[in-house]
Parts: C-alpha cells; structure tokens; sequence
C-alpha cells in the first residue's frame, strides 16, 4: 500500500464490476465519479454499485461524485461530435444556430457570450484551441482561429479576458446531490469555486437534506487562487485542478502555484488532491513519459495527500496498467521522502498551536526516537490522523474509527489506514481493540513498540488529548 493515495475516475474503461475490483487490487484508494459525463440515474447506479462492491469485500475506499458547476463547454452545432478547427478561419459563437455555412460553436451558457466583446479571447478543451473576437454582431460573435484543433463536443471553455459572475453551486449540482443524498457518497468536488462563500452555500445544502458528505473545493480560478486561505478554512479538503488553473493562470506560473496551494492547504490539516495530466500519455500507450514520472515525484514532494487520475482510467485503453504503473513510481518516491522532502522538516520545527497538534507531533516525535512500528490514532471525525498525517511519520498510521462515513473519508488522507472499530467508552478498551486490531492486520507482532493517540471522554469529537506508548504483547 502506498502512504500517498492513488484515485481514480470511472468511465467507459472502467466503470464495470469486475474492472473495478481489478483497480482496488492494484491499488486504488478512491473513486471519482463525474457528473459532467454521466446523467443523474448512471450516477446512483455506480454509487450502488460502488457501495455493493466496498461492502462485500470489507475494504475501505471513497466515492467521490465530481459536480459539473458552472463550468461552460462548447456545443458545436448541427448535434457534431467534434468540430476541426484550422488556423486563420472564421468561427462563429452563435446562441443559437444560424443560417450560414461557416462553422458554428454555442455554449451550454450561451448568454455569457453577451459579456464578450472585440479582441476578448476563447480557449476551447483546456486550451488546444484559441480563438479571438473580432467582431460582435446582435446574433453571434465573429472569431479568429489563432490556434488549431479538433475539439469534441462538451469540451470545456476559458473566457480568461473576463470575470464570471455565475454561481459555483449551480440548481444542477443541487438536483444531483438531492438525487444523491441518501446513498454512501464520501465526496462531493465542488467545481468552479470563486470563494469561501460557494463552499459554505454547498455545506449549507447538505445539511438541509441531513448529509454528511464532506466538500472538496476544487481550486480551478483565480479567484479561488486569490481567496484560497478562506477556501481551505470552510472546505472538507482541496484539489488543485490543473487543467482549468493553468488556463485561468498561465503554465509558467502553474508548478509554483502549485507548490505555494499545498503548503497553505496543509496548514489546515485537510487532505490535498493534485489532479489532471498525471499519466495522460497512458491513455494510449503502455509507458509514461520522463515528464510525467517526475511531475508525480514533485506532486508527492510537495506535500500531496493523494493523486487523481482522470481520463487516464475513465477512456484510456489499459486502466489497470495505468494504476500499477502509478502505484510503482509513488512507491520509489516514498523511499526518498526524508532526503528530498525537504520542507516536511520545517513542518515539524512550528510550534503547536493547541492540545491536538502537539499530540500529534509528539506522537510523530516519540514513534520517530522508539522506531515505533505503527502510530495508531483513535479518532471520530478522522482529525487526529490528518493531524498526524501532516507531520508524514516514516511508519504508517492506523486510524480506528467507529464510524463508517469517517473510515472511507480517511482513505484520501496521505499514510493513514483506516480501520473500522467498535463504539466503546473506556480507554482501556480502546487501547485493547486498537492493538488487537492491528495485530490481526499483520502491522505488529509481539515486543514490537507502537504510539496510541486518543482522547477522553472517548467518542467526543475534539478531545485528542492522551498519548500512549505501548509495547505489544
């Protein structure tokens, strides 16, 4: 098992039991389903499908659900499945489809293109296709093509010249997660967010419907990027959304931005997801590229709780090969984790800020001067292991739980296994059934030295406040 968590999305490669069962052997840790790509009745059968699966094999993994938000895409017209787009052509943005022999693009929005103006630009699928305005007109927008591709129907669209004012947490996500709401649905990604305030609208949501799903905010805007520290203050965990940042930023500021998004996240001791281009070359082929190899590295070097693939497992042809090769090239990273992790050292040189954080990097400290095999965190909600997690002790952390939302919650959270466990009142007993818990997973054995973090009164959310060194018998 690798500390740094692998996910990955299902789609027509992939979404069939017995695939499924195949990438939770190689190595998965969550899966993604997107809601852009899938209608509402696919979703609740993959969901079931999902939760059928985690149930008959006892294993814990997360259901994550992708909402589309306010993303734009491009509908070329006429029902076209893609659309070649040549440099220095003419290309109308229609709202709706005219007359004309020249090539037509709508958008599932159309009355943003009201907002665009001459010599604004469009980007079209992540960037491969550019075009610019040149003339604007009652009905359409005249534009150039000043960068060619083919792009395929619901290819996403970066309007980068102007400021959006539609909501994040659209009436559609709403329908999704009311659909949704009573199935075991860990995750839901929120896309698009611009700030603090559409992450909290989200929140707000489920509680009305009594669902306790956290909220990934997916960081893909540079408003987000401007209000991030807000972002990561009321969201359940973050993905950096490389594809979309990229275009809303620039690629050359993109591995820094990176960089800076996981060292604010991690102050607040929530899980972090970098996602996009991670082994896209493996759709087709059998082997990564160099650069995405040392892209992965760099992910896992600054801090990445867990890597997501997308189309890599959702379309590529070899979904299970894409996940082994993943899971080797993370496994010979972790071996290097102290000499090149540079910054993991300066985590653990800040002084704690209250009772839970010096637990937990005492617990670190302590597992780190004993060579304890195992640092086992009794938790509820799952913040004593992030806790833990972020200090990236060199042995793993068994979190036992008993509550089962928090058991396939932890499984994104970097060198934490979860473990399901009884509801008990005594310290003693919880001392007993951790140990014995990892015993039976093969994790210690007899004379071996293991840390125990928990709290008193047990069962109570937030009361990290003992450590236990113990010697198993």
């Amino acid at each position: 098992m690798t500390k740094t968590k692998i996910l990955c999305s299902l789609g027509p490669s992939s979404e069939n039991e017995s695939t499924i069962k195949e990438l939770l052997n190689a190595g998965v840790n969550g899966f993604r389903l997107s809601a852009t790509h899938y209608d509402v009745d696919k979703l609740v059968t993959l969901v079931k499908l999902l939760a059928e699966i985690r149930s008959d094999s006892s294993t814990a993994f997360s259901i994550i659900v992708d909402l589309p938000g306010s993303k734009l895409r491009a509908k070329p017209v006429s029902n076209f499945e893609s659309l070649e787009l040549l440099e220095g052509e003419t290309v109308l943005l229609v709202e709706y489809e005219l007359s004309t022999n020249k090539k037509q693009i709508t958008l599932n929005e159309p009355s943003v293109l009201r907002l665009l103006g001459k010599d604004d630009i469009v980007l079209l699928d992540d960037g491969k296709a550019q075009l610019r305005v040149v003339k604007k007109q009652d009905k359409y927008l005249e534009c150039l093509v000043e960068r060619a591709a083919t792009i395929k129907k619901n290819a996403g669209v970066n309007l980068p010249t102007i400021e959006l004012s539609v909501p994040s947490f659209t009436d559609r996500d709403k329908g999704i997660v009311r659909r949704l709401a009573d199935l075991p649905v860990d995750y839901y990604c929120l896309s698009f967010v611009r700030s603090s305030r559409d992450v909290q609208e989200a929140k707000n949501f489920l509680e009305t419907l009594n669902c306790e799903a956290a909220i990934l905010a997916k960081i893909e805007t540079k408003e987000a990027v401007n209000d991030f520290e807000k972002i990561c203050s009321v969201s359940d965990g973050i993905i950096v959304a490389r594809g979309d940042l990229a275009i809303e930023t620039s690629l050359e500021e993109l591995p820094i931005l990176q960089k800076k998004l996981i060292m604010k996240a991690s102050k607040f001791k929530i899980p972090i997801v970098v996602a996009t281009q991670l082994l896209e070359s493996m759709v087709e082929k059998d082997q990564p590229t160099r650069t995405e190899v040392t892209d992965i590295a760099n992910a896992i070097l600054d801090g990445a709780d867990a890597l997501l693939l997308t189309v890599e497992t959702a379309v590529g042809q070899r979904p299970v090969l894409v996940v082994e090769t993943m899971k080797r090239i993370v496994q010979s990273v972790e071996k290097h984790l102290n000499t090149y992790g540079v910054w993991f050292e300066a985590r653990r040189r800040e002084p704690s800020t209250d009772t839970s954080d010096a637990i937990a990097k005492s617990s670190y400290e302590i597992a780190k001067e004993t060579r304890a095999k195992l640092i086992i965190a009794s938790t509820a909600s799952g913040s004593t292991a992030r806790r833990v997690s972020y200090f990236r002790p060199e042995c793993p952390i068994l979190a036992t739980t008993p509550k089962e939302l928090t058991y396939h919650q932890l499984c994104i959270v970097w060198g934490v296994i979860p473990v399901l466990v009884p509801e008990v009142y005594s310290v003693d007993i919880v001392l007993h059934v951790a140990v014995e818990k990892a015993k039976a997973l093969g994790y210690v054995e007899p004379s071996d030295t293991v840390v125990i973090t928990l709290g008193t009164p047990c069962g109570v959310v937030g009361t990290t406040n003992m450590l236990k060194i113990h010697t198993v018998e």
